[in-house]
């Protein structure tokens, strides 16, 4: 079993497959060197310098999961059923890919100094110096990202402008009557929210709107949402083995909606299970095939599914189905939303 993506889904799944009995051999691949890790502590105690990481509590190695870190997969050839990396073709058997979604760039700002996204553990740790220096900070976008940067960088003492081209905060997110006390919450949290503001350019220590007004910023953060990754990308590459379908030896089940920030962990196929993939790349929602572990396990007649939500706190959840039936398709139902951040969010 091979596991591309050494995110929440991915870390699960492998962790999934050993508690459902699975023996044969796993492999964890990250395209990211550090060891594995949780992302939303990154825009709160890490980002603030509280935490140095947020590394997932697994020993993997008590597990027999092995961890190959630092390697982007460049591609699969399901025929030969074999990954491409930078290190080499890596063979599997079953293969999961659980690579996730990418942040939403803004157009225009590629390459200007100053400006940040807020993804990985590399960017809260190039942010953390400018949050130090207590700069002018414009956060593009009103959504779960920058609301809770924007209590970071207020809590450091930073002037904050948040603009967002929507009438409301979290206008993609939430309803409109639950996501109203964030306005008062901007205001009250001393950071200045403009709606109805779109970016026009960003310029070194400036960014531009559409009605001409120009913002200090001595920093920019973008939070426009996360997509699937593009045509292209090493993980697009990754995820178009899953759109033969119609393969005898290839089952494609798209994961969780990116959008959510959910994340499911596929269980164990039986030892021996033909070719299979599994993808976390998708956005139709999400759903868990429950398999039960093989029957010379000492484990309860019943197989179990985790899904956990990564938001201001996780959540897990459990789908259930008797072994003695055939394999459903069922709803997690661990979709649970974050409620929206104050001033003191940690």
């Amino acid at each position: 079993m091979v596991v591309v993506g050494a995110g929440m889904a991915g870390v699960q799944t492998a962790v999934a497959l050993r508690e459902q009995g699975f023996t044969g051999p796993v492999t964890l691949i990250g395209a990211e060197p550090h060891q594995p890790y949780d992302r939303p502590p990154l825009s709160k105690a890490v980002l603030l310098g509280k935490a140095e990481g947020s590394a997932f509590d697994v020993d993997f190695e008590a597990l027999g999961i092995e961890l190959r870190l630092g390697r982007e997969v460049l591609g699969v050839r399901p025929a030969d059923r074999e990954l491409d990396t930078e290190a080499g073709p890596v063979p599997y058997d079953v293969l999961v890919i659980a690579t996730g979604a990418e942040p939403i760039r803004l157009p225009g700002a590629e390459g200007v100094p100053g400006v940040h996204l807020l993804r990985t553990l590399d960017d809260a740790e190039r942010l953390r110096p400018v949050l130090a220096r207590q700069h002018d900070i414009v956060v593009v976008g009103a959504g779960w990202i920058g609301a809770e940067f924007a209590t970071a960088a207020r809590e450091a003492g930073c002037a904050v402008t948040v603009v967002e081209a929507a009438d409301r905060p979290l206008a993609g997110a939430l309803p409109a009557e639950v996501a109203a006390p964030m306005t008062a919450w901007y205001e009250g949290s001393g950071a200045v929210l403009r709606t109805h503001a779109r970016v026009e350019r960003v310029e070194p220590g400036a960014v531009i709107l559409d009605d001409g007004s120009r913002l200090p910023a001595g920093a920019v953060v973008v939070g426009i949402g996360a997509r699937p990754p593009r045509p292209g990308s090493p993980v697009r590459a990754s995820s178009s083995a899953c759109t033969a379908r119609s393969s005898p030896t290839t089952t494609c089940v798209p994961r969780c909606p990116t959008s959510t920030r959910s994340a499911t962990a596929p269980p164990s196929p039986r030892a021996g299970t033909a070719n299979a993939c599994w993808s976390t790349t998708g956005t139709t929602p999400c759903r868990a095939r429950v398999r039960s572990p093989p029957t010379s396990s000492a484990r309860p007649p019943w197989s179990t599914t985790r899904c956990r939500t990564s938001g201001r706190s996780s959540s897990a959840a459990s789908c259930s189905t008797p072994a003695t039936t055939p394999p459903p398709t069922r709803p997690c139902g661990a979709a649970t939303r974050r409620a929206p951040p104050g001033p003191s969010a940690g």
